[in-house]
């Protein structure tokens, strides 16, 4: 009885802690990069500019990630909450397209998201998915003279729908403690 009660708290508190940390918003699917896709802020470092719009990134595995970090205890009060940054992501409009930007976090209907069934909805316009664009994935800036060739593609707000299901699928996930650089897979 005692070691059950023991276990328990072991699994309820560890959960709670690991919930407790950053997490990536990352891509249900990997889509064209086998690394999969997370919500990134455009730059790296020091050159990350919170006044672009969010894109989705190869996730940033093993190296500096802040810019694609989320809280995830915050999605429970309907925030999509970027910690490094104290912002949140904001769609510009519920209309189909709408690009999202990092605001500070505020109580505004296009702040408000519901995470439900792996899809992130606008709790105003349950109809309206976060998605991933459907162009191919390209190389970014760092990507084409850096040896892990991180890739991009385009992150907007659009109707759910059977033809997009899966770029409107999305999984909170610790990052990866791995060291050294991470590199493309090979075909």
């Amino acid at each position: 009885m005692r070691y059950s009660i023991i276990l328990f708290l072991i699994i309820v508190f560890g959960a709670t802690t690991a919930r407790a940390e950053p997490v990536f918003l990352k891509a249900f699917y990997p889509l064209d990069e086998p690394r999969f896709h997370c919500v990134d802020i455009p730059g790296h470092k020091s050159w990350v500019n919170t006044s672009r719009k969010l894109n989705v990134h190869t996730c940033k595995e093993g190296i500096w990630h802040r810019d694609e970090l989320f809280e995830y205890k915050a999605v429970r009060k309907g925030q999509l909450k970027m910690p490094e940054y104290d912002l949140c992501i904001e769609a510009d409009d519920s209309l189909d397209g709408a690009e999202l930007s990092p605001k500070p976090c505020s109580k505004s209907a296009l702040q408000n998201w519901i995470y439900k069934n792996y899809q992130l909805t606008l709790k105003a316009h349950p109809d309206k998915c976060l998605t991933i664009g459907p162009e191919p994935s390209r190389l970014t800036r760092g990507g084409k003279r850096l040896p892990s060739k991180h890739k991009a593609r385009s992150l907007a707000l659009n109707t759910c729908s059977d033809k997009a299901f899966a770029r409107q699928l999305w999984r909170f996930e610790k990052p990866q403690q791995r060291s050294g650089a991470v590199m493309p897979f090979k075909k």
